[in-house]
């Protein structure tokens, strides 16, 4: 019997998607973490998705009917954790500790188990420790609906522009592009006063007074004379 959905798509999310091939420790995969296959480089880009889902289900069901059969009656939750786990890890753990109790039928010591499952490549890995965590949730009850991350805040001219629109929205013009923010008014700039320098030296009294500008007295110009000045320095030639 195939999963829940809300519990496939649980897994896919803790998978992630990728349409190229790419090496996990042990296998070159694709899709959402299943072996990829030769010639996949060949199948049109528009179905590659649909091959790589019809796959994550063959798997997920493998994995499910693993678990049946080592027990088919286990609550819903706990077998959706260990379907995850052994669709993403393989079934090792039948044959160990957290097979023990859940035979048992101790749930309570096989979650404490399976949260042990968090290595890759021998080394504690944070991301299967965040992943066994939430698939742990699982034994006491569903998977929680995906939450959207919170807008990050805005900041420079598009927070400038949401603080001045009403409502705290950045207002728009066909296109989406942003208006230029909006800045309160500001009183208008005086200009500095001058630097007084030289000027200030003057005394009061003084400066109040137009200055008096004395210009020479013109003398009339003596051509007669300077003429027999130049006749006694320097001969005049007339032309013939």
């Amino acid at each position: 019997m195939a999963l829940d959905q809300s519990y496939l798509e649980a897994i896919k999310n803790f998978e992630g998607y990728s349409a190229a091939p790419a090496w996990d420790y042990k296998q070159s995969s694709s899709g959402y973490g299943t072996k990829a296959q030769p010639g996949d480089e060949n199948i049109p880009p528009d179905q590659l998705k649909a091959v790589h889902e019809q796959r994550f289900l063959e798997e997920t069901s493998k994995a499910a009917a693993s678990v049946d059969a080592f027990n088919p009656n286990l609550p819903p939750g706990v077998r959706a954790a260990l379907t995850s786990l052994t669709y993403n890890a393989g079934p090792g753990w039948q044959q160990s500790g957290l097979g023990q109790a859940i035979k048992s039928g101790d749930y309570d010591k096989a979650r404490e188990i399976f949260l042990q499952y968090n290595k890759a490549g021998g080394e504690v890995n944070p991301g299967l420790v965040a992943r066994r965590q939430k698939e742990a949730a699982w034994f006491t009850g569903q998977p929680q609906p995906s939450q959207a991350a919170p807008a990050a805040p805005a900041s420079g001219l598009l927070a400038q522009a949401q603080t001045a629109a009403p409502g705290g929205l950045a207002p728009s013009i066909p296109g989406g592009l942003l208006q230029a923010p909006i800045f309160p008014q500001q009183a208008p700039r005086q200009a500095a006063p001058a630097d007084p320098g030289f000027f200030a030296q003057i005394p009061a009294e003084q400066a109040m007074q137009a200055p008096q500008i004395h210009f020479a007295q013109r003398r009339p110009v003596n051509l007669t004379g300077l003429r027999n000045t130049l006749q006694q320095r320097a001969p005049i030639f007339s032309r013939g």
